[in-house]
């Protein structure tokens, strides 16, 4: 998808968003775990989104980690869940409330436990691109 968004963006063109890996320095097993309990987009265990970007043709701006802030936004999200709870499993259904909330839970683990990161990144397309 980088590679794509580098091929239409204009030279020093910039692109920003937000992304989920994992942390560095984490054992075979613990990268293992890491892909377990974060999303399924978390598969490139080892490689810091800003190695990705660059790999893509794009200069690194801006990194900052916001791990702490998502921690708070997952543990807000599953307590109005929560909260919630009999409305939602009548809107939702059964099956995918509690796959919702089991998604919240495992990415909650995995911040804890030192696996998942959250990053802000702000990208800028090589001038001579």
């Amino acid at each position: 998808m980088l590679r794509e968004c580098e091929r239409v963006l204009r030279p020093n063109g910039r692109m920003s968003g937000y992304v989920i890996h994992v942390a560095p320095g984490l054992s075979t097993e613990e990268l293992a775990l890491a892909t377990e309990l974060g999303p399924s987009e978390v598969t490139a265990v080892g490689t810091p989104p800003s190695g990705h970007a660059e790999r893509a043709g794009f200069d690194v701006v801006r990194q900052e980690d916001v791990t702490s802030d998502f921690r708070e936004t997952c543990a807000a999200i599953l307590q109005a869940r929560a909260m919630h709870e009999a409305t939602l499993r009548e809107e939702e259904g059964d099956e995918w409330f509690d796959e919702e909330r089991s998604k919240k839970s495992a990415l909650m683990e995995g911040i804890d436990r030192g696996f998942l990161r959250r990053s802000f990144i702000v990208v800028r397309k090589q001038a001579g691109c």
